[in-house]
């Protein structure tokens, strides 16, 4: 008797487990709201909005800009070409040819991919009223087409390229080497860097059947868009990301690592923080028991006041490195500062910089502190 009553509860709870998620998800149930962001909390996966443009305006101290979406079929068009304005979540990261990256870091221009998230919806002014349309100004993670394609593990092989007419036509390839459909033509120009080992190379050298990565600018605006960049070979791809990969470093080593503070005990004097996300694994490895770190306020901008003057200093007490989710590292930090300071509060920000990393004074244009 056992076994038919085991079995009509795996049946139940099928279901349960094919739920779909109670928020809406890109080609989801459009009747369902979009996902919230909770103050303090990280959001679950797959949960943003998916938002793709050309990077045309940037506040990299304040990681704001604009951006102009891509034209797709959703929209009116009297509405293409909008200019949509983001600000980078606390959490939020990018990532520059295959690597991290700040917003100064990417050129204006670059075609990016984004995850955004809804803006809070406002009340409705009057009783029965609509509420206005759902905007999306928040963003998760910015990625360029080098990062977002070999993160998939997608690829382009050229079919042709034709200098003269200045095109270059490929078909994208999927991990599986599945091509798609038809291929895709490509505007390209003397303006084309072409990377081809640790150097560059010209037009000259991209040819038929190689397969390789593509930067654009102008996507659907001017047909498929224009290649900036070119990289023929696992070389010259291997060299982009290594560079971007020591400015990430050097940027971090003094600017300090961001997280969120999750817990404070005053008897004690200890502090409990945990990473974001999005940095290179080779620095969460300075974090160790017993070696000494500072920490500075900072503000969801991740703006420190005056990090040479406010930060405090003390021993490195436990390191918990957890499962990484959206915008989490999964790395949690517990120290005990020599002053627990106003701004050593859960939920606020807080930047540190372990080991022998120096504090040192930053631009003044980067400090809130006059």
């Amino acid at each position: 008797m056992t076994r038919p009553i085991a079995l009509s509860l795996l049946l139940v709870a099928a279901p349960a487990m094919a739920a779909e998620p109670p928020f809406r998800t890109d080609g989801g149930d459009e009747k369902l709201p979009w996902f919230q962001l909770k103050p303090g909390e990280f959001p679950p996966e797959g949960s943003w909005h998916a938002v793709s443009g050309e990077l045309i305006a940037i506040d990299h101290v304040n990681r704001t800009g604009m951006i102009r979406p891509d034209r797709d079929d959703t929209q009116r068009r009297g509405d293409w070409d909008i200019a949509r304005p983001f600000v980078l979540l606390p959490f939020g990261s990018l990532r520059y040819h295959g690597a991290p990256a700040e917003l100064r870091d990417i050129p204006i221009g670059t075609h990016l991919h984004g995850q955004f998230y809804a803006d809070p919806v406002p009340p409705p002014a009057k009783k029965g009223q609509q509420p206005p349309p759902t905007t999306f100004t928040r963003v998760l993670k910015f990625e360029d087409d080098f990062s977002h394609n070999t993160r998939l593990g997608r690829a382009w092989r050229v079919d042709a390229v034709q200098a003269d007419a200045g095109t270059l036509t490929v078909t994208g390839i999927d991990k599986q080497g599945k091509a798609d459909a038809k291929p895709t033509v490509f505007k390209v120009g003397p303006a084309t860097r072409v990377w081809k080992g640790k150097g560059f190379g010209t037009l000259a050298d991209v040819e038929a059947g190689q397969t390789v990565q593509l930067n654009l600018t102008v996507c659907t605006l001017k047909g498929p868009g224009r290649v900036t960049d070119v990289w023929i070979d696992a070389d010259s791809r291997a060299a982009a990301t290594a560079q971007q990969v020591e400015v990430h470093r050097l940027y971090q080593r003094e600017h300090g690592l961001a997280g969120w503070v999750t817990a404070v005990d005053n008897k004690k004097g200890t502090v409990e923080v945990i990473l974001f996300g999005g940095f290179d694994p080779k620095l969460g490895e300075a974090f160790a028991v017993n070696v000494p770190v500072a920490a500075a306020t900072a503000e969801d901008s991740l703006r420190t006041w005056d990090q040479i003057n406010d930060v405090k200093r003390g021993p490195i007490l436990a390191v918990t490195r957890g499962v990484a989710a959206p915008g989490s590292s999964g790395v949690r930090v517990q120290f005990r500062p020599s002053n627990l300071l106003e701004g050593y509060r859960p939920g606020r920000v807080v930047r540190l910089f372990p080991g022998d990393w120096k504090v040192d004074d930053l631009p003044r244009e980067e400090r809130l502190y006059p």
